[in-house]
């Protein structure tokens, strides 16, 4: 029983693996194909089971198989492969495995496919042919059909463009041949083409060479095709020509260009292979410069052939004169630098001259090495001559008989005496002054002229005696300006009523310009003699902080019935006439003129003062503090040895101070730096005069600030100790 079993169990062990398995064969693996066209392989599959079909390899994308999947029960099963390439698909072996694969294993088969060149053509024909020039010629090429169809071409040819095709387009069966030309024109010369039959299937090609041999040909070659050279020289260039063909000829050579360029020989007669040579002279005169192309040709039977060359001739003989200045205005003798410079590339001697009498020169005659340069002074003589406009030329000619010869000019203009010292005087006509007062006038002088002059203003007439100016000598360069200061202070004893000031301004002793100014001098209030309550002088002082700077009095009228003292006028005496002062009566010290100058405004520089001596106070007194007698009397023993220790250092301290002061006398002296020093105290004094107002409430207003900032504190603890009383006087009610 056991033994049955056992048997049983085998065969059904054995049975298993023998009812999963299959086969898997095909009769045909290798198919050749054209482009588009469809291949059919076929594979049998027996067997049981479930199977899946699957293809790869190279032609698979162009590939299908069917039916992919299917199910068999001890069966055969037929699988159809299709293979189609499309015209994409390049000629060559591809490959297509086809793969069936079931539960227990996979089965390939691979199938070769083959795709063919279905649309080849070949073409052939002559590569190569010679000719003469001139000639026409043809070459014959033959086109083959080795495809399996019928076929259409394009003939196309690529190369210059005397070669030409018979047709452009041509058909052709299986297997057919067919020929064609391609046409070299008379005018042809060596070259290479190609020519081309093609469809949308493929292309054939075939190059030739045409090469064109002339029966009479040559060359024409030179020596150099660039001459550089000076002018006034000679150059020569050969020019070559070669017969390069199979028969004697002769030629005829021409030149085109300037007229310095000449042949020495016009005609050549040369046989086969043989050369010869003419000669191109070239030789500018003096003057000629730039870049020129002189033409050769030479002429055959056949052709004619050119050939350029190119001259550059250079300014080798030259020379550069030039005038500093271009144009000048003059007054007096003056001199001029002239500038020569040899710019050619040989030495030379030149002549210089001028064109005008009174242009001179103080070297007539240079040598000069090349690039070699000198300057020659040109004085220029105006005193005598008439004055006006002068185009005046200098020239340079050279020696050597070449001719060479240049010039350059300068326009000097001669100016008379007023154009010289031409002079401007710009001021009011007029001015206001008050009995007792001052005032200022600035006047500005001009130099308008053409030269540097040094002014003497001297001030003439009725007003000189109260009247000055300041400075009264003035250096001006041409075409400047500058401001002067006229100065009036007519005493109380001058007569109110308007005096006539001349300012008169000369150079060497010769007045080049005046101007006349009217003084008006106005009564003084004082001179009146009227009773003036204090209110009203007060009145009046605040009146005159807004007065303008030239009126420095302000007459304010109030009409108020006031009981006026009764005033007994004294008969006023005329004085005499005082006689016009010269200009030396004008020139008055200068503490008489400040003390002038400040008396008029005594009321200001009172207050002013004033106010700077309280401050000067403040600022020196601090707050005092107790101290200690100890320390008081520490101090003053360390000021005693210091003031023991500095005794023997005043005496050094007096030396050098007095040999400051010497120093300052001399260098007054000798520099007038004591005047300069004047001048601006008195300018700087009538600006502060000018804005006297805003300069006192300035003053009054730092006072206040330094008096609050010196005295804050106190201020606080003022204001904290009124504060404290009423805190005090409730604490003791309660």
């Amino acid at each position: 029983m056991n033994n049955k079993l056992v048997i049983v169990l085998l065969a059904i062990l054995i049975a298993i693996p023998i009812s999963s398995a299959f086969e898997l064969n095909s009769n045909e693996i290798t198919k050749n194909a054209c482009n588009g066209n469809t291949l059919l392989f076929t594979a049998n599959v027996f067997g049981t089971g479930s199977f899946n079909v699957n293809l790869d390899g190279s032609a698979s994308s162009w590939s299908t198989a069917v039916p992919n999947g299917f199910i068999l029960n001890n069966q055969g099963k037929t699988i159809y492969i299709y293979s189609t390439p499309n015209n994409n698909v390049a000629a060559g072996s591809y490959s297509l495995n086809l793969i069936v694969s079931s539960q227990q294993e996979t089965k390939t088969i691979p199938f070769t496919i083959n795709v063919e060149n279905c649309h080849k053509l070949k073409i052939s024909g002559e590569t190569s042919k010679e000719i003469c020039r001139g000639q026409i010629t043809s070459f014959t090429y033959q086109l083959e059909n080795l495809g399996n169809y019928k076929e259409n071409y394009h003939l196309e040819i690529e190369g210059p463009d005397f070669m030409t095709l018979s047709q452009e387009l041509i058909s052709l069966n299986q297997g057919e041949k067919k020929n064609f030309y391609a046409y070299a024109s008379k005018d042809s010369e060596s070259a290479s083409f190609t020519v081309s039959a093609f469809n949308q299937y493929g292309t054939g090609e075939i190059t030739s060479n045409l090469n064109v041999n002339s029966c009479y040909d040559f060359s024409v070659s030179t020596d150099r095709d660039l001459v550089n050279f000076c002018e006034h020289s000679t150059e020569n260039v050969f020019i070559t020509i070669t017969n390069t063909g199979i028969s004697q000829d002769s030629y005829n050579i021409q030149v085109k260009g300037p007229e310095w360029a000449n042949l020495n020989q016009q005609t050549l007669s040369l046989n086969p292979q043989q050369s010869g040579s003419v000669n191109l002279v070239l030789s500018p005169d003096y003057n000629v410069k730039g870049n020129f192309d002189i033409e050769i040709s030479a002429s055959s039977k056949e052709s004619i052939k050119t050939r350029t060359i190119k001259a550059q001739v250079n300014k080798c003989h030259y020379i550069f004169i030039d005038i500093q200045e271009k144009e000048i205005n003059l007054c007096n003798n003056v001199q001029i630098p002239l500038l020569v410079k040899n710019t050619g590339s040989f030495e030379k001697e030149f002549r210089l001259e001028t064109s005008e009498q009174w242009a001179s020169l103080n070297n007539y005659q240079v040598k000069l090495g090349a690039g070699e340069e000198s300057f020659v002074n040109m004085i220029l003589n105006v005193n005598n001559i008439e004055k006006k406009s002068y185009d005046v030329y200098a020239r340079a000619l050279a020696l050597d008989g070449s001719g060479l010869s240049i010039d350059d000019k300068i326009k000097v203009n001669a100016l008379g005496e007023m154009q010289c010292h031409n002079t401007e005087i710009t001021s009011d006509s007029s001015l206001k002054v008050t009995q007792g007062s001052s005032t200022t006038l600035p006047i500005t002088i001009k130099n308008n002229g053409n030269e540097k002059l040094i002014y003497k203003i001297s001030l003439t007439g009725e007003g000189s005696s109260f009247t000055q100016l300041n400075p009264s000598i003035l250096e001006l360069d041409p075409n400047s300006a500058e401001i002067i200061y006229m100065y009036s202070a007519p005493s109380v004893d001058i007569e109110p009523r308007d005096y006539n000031t001349d300012i008169s301004v000369s150079y060497n002793n010769n007045i080049l310009s005046s101007k006349s100014i009217s003084i008006n001098v106005k009564e003084s209030e004082l001179n009146q003699k009227e009773y003036i309550p204090f209110l009203l002088r007060i009145f009046n002082f605040f009146s005159e902080l807004f007065s303008g700077p030239v009126e420095n009095v302000t007459e304010v009228l109030i009409e108020e019935p006031i009981a006026e003292e009764p005033i007994i006028e004294e008969p006023v005496t005329e004085q005499p006439e005082e006689e016009p002062r010269t200009e030396d009566a004008n020139e008055t010290s200068f503490i008489t003129n400040a003390y002038n100058q400040a008396k008029s405004y005594w009321i200001y520089i009172t207050v002013g003062i004033a106010i700077i001596i309280i401050l000067i106070i403040v600022l020196m007194s601090g707050d005092e503090k107790e101290e200690d007698n100890i320390e008081e009397w520490e101090e003053e023993e360390d000021k005693e040895e210091k003031d023991e220790e500095e005794k023997p250092l005043k005496i050094g301290r007096w030396i050098l101070g007095i040999v400051i002061l010497l120093f300052l006398i001399y260098f007054g002296i000798n520099y007038s730096w004591l005047s300069n020093i004047k001048k601006y105290i008195l300018m700087a004094f009538e600006y502060i005069i000018l804005y006297k107002f805003y300069v006192l409430i300035g003053l009054i207003f730092l006072l206040i600030i330094i008096l609050i900032i010196k005295y804050w504190s106190s201020i606080l603890e003022f204001f904290e100790e009124e504060e404290e009383k009423p805190k005090r006087k409730n604490r003791k009610k309660k």
